[in-house]
């Protein structure tokens, strides 16, 4: 995709972040955020589905309260992730101050599986989430708090009414169908609401290529996503409500729907035919990419996932950790290799040379082919670490701009920032 062209999709998506109330249909609302919240108001009760990060509860309350005073009944979650199923505190508040009974708590049981993983393991994803999200940090995005203190400060609220496959909710004159399947994670909920021919999509709908594998997270299931998707369209909404974006109305959704289910199923496919034809995993990942047909559609632009992610997620899904190299069965540890390395190349120097040479031409290929070269040099030659690391963080941040994809992106940004602040540190 162009630079220009690029700009202008993420443009259009970042438009949808902390934007303003938007009327989907009467009664539902969207509140968009870096996580999407949608109101449900009835004449005498209200549904919450997806309150947001923590510090966006109060946020939530106030949209909530500028519509209608009536008790909220329901608060659902898509999923469990830190940006939808965490601003519940606030609307907990808001029901014990005007001494209203408090919502019932909706979600899949995996929901609570999953915030007892996210609690056994908060040192690793709180540190994760530094990572990822450094630059934003710098930046006082996220309220100014770090991306682990997203972790760190989480108040966790599981659901009180589970369901495993889907349960309908009633609320005044809407029913709110909750459906149970597998996607970006394993305890997803899409709602329909039929008399509004309306779908609340979670994170199924991210306004963009789906977001089906990402570095630091867990399985994704790119096959159910497309089957959920086609579940979707097979109902024909009027209107889809994105987790992430916006809000898709009319032919549109059919057509986003089913092209995004397309565009997973041909994903998918093609690794296995090329796993069952022989290919390793090099091999794979350097080989699949959407046909251009697909690549083209306004709805599968890589600005959030991108195709190379989905095709690691249904690697990781359908092989071992083996890639097919008997060298790499008991791998020697990668300073020693360098070191090797470098012993034949002359030392750091002329590594680092070479780097330059490639950086220069601001290529990704040979940005990328940079970056290898000069992890042998922090790995493999103390004296030229401050050197390499500098280097690095320059090719990272110029990597950076050939990437559309905001995981992708961000994560090469916020490791630039890091490799300075290491320099500036002396280490």
């Amino acid at each position: 995709m162009s630079n220009t062209r690029m700009d202008r999709v993420s443009a259009e998506f970042s438009k949808t972040v902390s934007g303003e109330l938007q009327e989907v249909v009467d009664g539902i609302y969207l509140l968009p955020d870096f996580g999407n919240t949608t109101l449900i108001v009835g004449e005498n009760e209200a549904a919450v589905i997806d309150p947001g990060l923590f510090q966006n509860g109060p946020r939530v309350v106030a949209a909530l309260r500028k519509l209608t005073e009536v008790p909220v009944r329901y608060v659902i979650y898509t999923h469990g992730h830190y940006d939808h199923a965490f601003g519940t505190p606030a609307l907990l508040e808001d029901a014990a101050v005007r001494g209203h009974a408090a919502p019932r708590i909706v979600g899949h049981v995996n929901v609570a599986r999953r915030f007892a993983r996210y609690r056994k393991t908060a040192g690793h994803v709180a540190e994760s989430y530094d990572i990822q999200f450094a630059s934003w940090t710098r930046a006082g995005v996220l309220g100014g708090k770090g991306g682990g203190e997203v972790v760190r400060k989480a108040h966790y609220v599981p659901p009180d009414l589970e369901y495993e496959d889907r349960i309908i909710l009633g609320l005044g004159e809407f029913s709110l169908h909750c459906r149970h399947g597998l996607g970006e994670t394993d305890d997803h909920t899409w709602v329909w609401v039929p008399e509004h021919r309306t779908i609340v999509g979670g994170d199924f709908i991210v306004s963009s290529l789906p977001n089906a594998g990402t570095p630091f997270r867990v399985q994704r299931y790119v096959l159910e996503w497309a089957e959920a998707l086609e579940e979707m369209a097979g109902l024909e909404p009027t209107a889809v409500v994105s987790g992430h974006g916006g809000i898709f109305r009319g032919a549109k959704a059919l057509e986003m729907l089913k092209g995004t289910a397309a565009a997973l199923r041909w994903l998918e496919d093609e690794v296995v035919r090329r796993l069952n034809a022989g290919q390793w995993y090099e091999e794979i990942v350097q080989g699949v990419d959407l046909p251009d047909e697909m690549a083209q559609s306004s709805y599968l632009q890589p600005i959030y996932g991108c195709p190379t992610f989905a095709v690691h997620s249904i690697l990781r899904r359908y092989t071992g950790w083996y890639d097919g190299n008997p060298s790499h069965l008991f791998r020697s540890p990668s300073a020693e290799v360098a070191r090797e390395v470098l012993g034949l190349s002359g030392g750091g120097a002329p590594v680092l040379r070479r780097a330059r040479e490639l950086a220069s031409s601001q290529q990704c290929g040979d940005l990328q082919r940079a970056l290898h070269l000069v992890d042998f040099v922090i790995q493999g030659d103390p004296n030229r670490v401050p050197e390499a690391r500098g280097l690095k963080a320059e090719l990272l941040k110029a990597r950076a701009e050939h990437e559309p994809s905001f995981i992708a992106r961000n994560i090469l940004s916020s490791a630039a920032l890091l490799e300075e602040e290491a320099v500036a540190a002396g280490k």
